[in-house]
């Protein structure tokens, strides 16, 4: 072999190598889908800082999406569409994880809870009693927000008229405000940035929005994207981060808190209880050894 062929091909075999070290340096793509909280148009917006880490910290690439609304982001979960990762509230986490097997890989620090409030004063005046009947902008259904309320008002003559005209929580006070709507559904963290309303009920709390992902992505996937999430907070560029997933830190994941959250859509459209675990089986009698008869006495 000459001396410029095998330059040639030592060339050509070393561009290879370099072009498949580089591509592993780029790392994989993979989606991150979020609870349709904000518009389509701002999911980006708000989610960017987040992508931007993940991206950084992880050597993969990240894009967020989200359904159009709430009926979309359920339809999906119930029909066992895959996604890769997927950050929503605890219900949907645990029918997710009960269906599909999704992996926890950390939460937001601080537990769910939900208010209603109200701008009139003679409606706050009446006090939990005051809502019932009365009607309170929301999101869609079947968000956390609306599956606690009606987990709480089990009466259907002593409910709010809840409605999903919110494309965001902060809509809220707006639609009060403008006289379309006589009370809000707010996340607890928002009540004290309204001080113009009144707080007058608030749900049970819950454990936090969960980071899952598919037990089909590779194990070593999974353990960077939870590493570099539970260290979010340790970053010099975390603010960003922090300040729009409305939370203090990621912690790890205890699945068995979640355990049964699932059952709060039991009055969502589609909703199949989970199938109880069969009990084992009784072991068979063990069997009583024969008694010998005895000779008769002489």
């Amino acid at each position: 072999m000459s001396n410029v062929f095998r330059g040639a091909w030592g060339a050509v075999l070393v561009a290879g190598l370099m072009a498949g070290m580089s591509a592993a340096a780029q790392g994989a793509n993979y989606t991150l889908t979020v609870e349709p909280n904000y518009p389509a148009d701002q999911i980006r917006e708000v989610y960017g800082p987040l992508v931007g880490y993940l991206n950084r910290t992880t050597g993969h690439r990240f894009t967020v999406r989200s359904a159009a609304n709430f009926n979309e982001h359920w339809r999906d979960l119930r029909s066992g569409a895959k996604h890769q990762f997927v950050f929503e509230e605890g219900h949907f986490f645990d029918y997710r994880r009960k269906r599909s097997g999704a992996i926890g890989v950390a939460r937001t620090q601080e537990n769910s809870a939900f208010v209603i409030a109200v701008a009139d004063p003679e409606i706050a005046a009446e006090g939990l009693e005051g809502i019932v009947g009365r009607t309170v902008a929301s999101l869609g259904a079947p968000n956390l927000a609306y599956v606690l309320v009606f987990d709480a008002f089990r009466n259907p003559l002593a409910q709010p008229e809840v409605r999903s005209v919110s494309s965001k929580w902060s809509d809220g006070p707006d639609l009060v405000f403008s006289g379309d709507v006589e009370g809000t559904l707010l996340p607890a963290y928002m009540a004290s940035e309204n001080p113009a309303l009144t707080e007058i009920w608030r749900s049970r709390e819950v454990p936090g929005r969960v980071f899952s992902a598919s037990p089909e992505l590779p194990q070593d996937v999974r353990q960077k994207v939870a590493d570099a999430l539970l260290k979010l907070h340790e970053d010099p560029e975390a603010y960003a981060v922090m300040t729009e997933l409305r939370t203090e830190r990621l912690v790890a994941v205890d699945q068995i808190a979640y355990d049964g959250l699932e059952r709060l859509l039991v009055n969502s459209f589609g909703y199949v209880a989970p199938a109880e675990p069969a009990a084992p089986a009784a072991a068979p009698a063990a069997a009583e050894a024969p008694v010998e008869a005895s000779a008769p006495a002489n």
